[in-house]
């Protein structure tokens, strides 16, 4: 049996909506050849502690994307919004598992499969790629759960690899939560 621990951090980001000409240039243009089917397309200044990224946020076929980029306009991630019964049932069992060993009672709040280019793509070309291929292979799964234990209730942050094997978590702040839902 394998154990893992991770020193947790603590999310606190805020999150204000800016207009596009406040977006990092270079990055402004991954959006042109999608984004006419784009529903709500929105961009964002988060910080979180030092780190100050930018995000765009957009539905396309009902699915909801969040696209975030560092200062530079380099490409962070790509998160889509799922539900659990989208969450293969092998890698649905491991996450249980995990919560069950660790936890009183588990809520899920927010589900979403993360994408990081590992890839030699341009992060233009991962961009459209994910974008026409969401059910492509993803690299993580992001999860926003209420946690109860003997002493506590709180949110977390909780990161899985696409098997459900746990890589970290953070503790989720009230203020930050209050844009979690999207």
């Amino acid at each position: 049996m394998c154990v893992s621990f991770s020193f947790s951090q603590s999310k606190n980001e805020k999150e204000e909506r800016i207009p596009i000409s406040q977006f990092p240039e270079v990055a402004r243009n991954y959006f042109n050849n999608f984004s006419y089917k784009v529903k709500y397309l929105k961009f964002y200044r988060e910080t979180d502690g030092d780190k100050v990224s930018f995000e765009a946020k957009f539905k396309i076929k009902k699915l909801y994307y969040s696209i975030e980029f560092d200062i530079n306009g380099k490409l962070e991630d790509i998160e889509i919004v799922i539900k659990e019964k989208h969450i293969p049932k092998h890698t649905h069992a491991n996450i249980n598992a995990y919560f069950n060993a660790h936890y009183k009672k588990t809520r899920f709040i927010k589900i979403q499969k993360q994408y990081v280019n590992y890839t030699n793509q341009s992060d233009k070309s991962f961009i459209q790629h994910i974008v026409e291929h969401p059910n492509d292979k993803h690299t993580h799964f992001e999860i926003i759960a209420e946690i109860k234990t003997d002493e506590t209730r709180e949110l977390r942050e909780f990161t899985f690899n696409k098997d459900g094997k746990f890589e970290s978590f953070r503790k989720v702040t009230s203020s930050s939560y209050d844009h979690a839902l999207y």
